[in-house]
């Protein structure tokens, strides 16, 4: 995803949906409580019809489910392979086959 990409869903008000969540940065943070939610969100998205989270994006303080501003992420901090580790730790791939 581009930053132009990112602008678009905060200029057009693209709402969220069952398929679209918007996480401020202060959702990325190293404690139990925010790894917890990190693994519960992805979760409930591969479990249902999968969709996009995108994390770095505040809420409207109005109306919660629409894009206000972009709020940066410290990659110094919080990197993709820090993300990764999350959610391949917290979460359990279970693959049923049919008989």
């Amino acid at each position: 995803m581009k930053i132009e990409d990112i602008n678009n869903f905060i200029s057009n008000k693209i709402e969220e949906n069952l398929n679209l969540d918007y996480k401020a940065s202060d959702a990325l943070q190293r404690n139990d409580k925010k790894t917890n939610e990190i693994s519960k969100d992805v979760s409930a998205f591969a479990n249902s019809d999968g969709g996009l989270i995108i994390y770095g994006i505040k809420e409207d303080e109005d109306n919660r489910h629409y894009p206000s501003s972009i709020d940066p992420i410290n990659r110094k901090e919080i990197s993709k392979e820090w993300l990764e580790q999350i959610i391949q730790s917290k979460i359990s791939f279970n693959i049923k086959l049919p008989l």
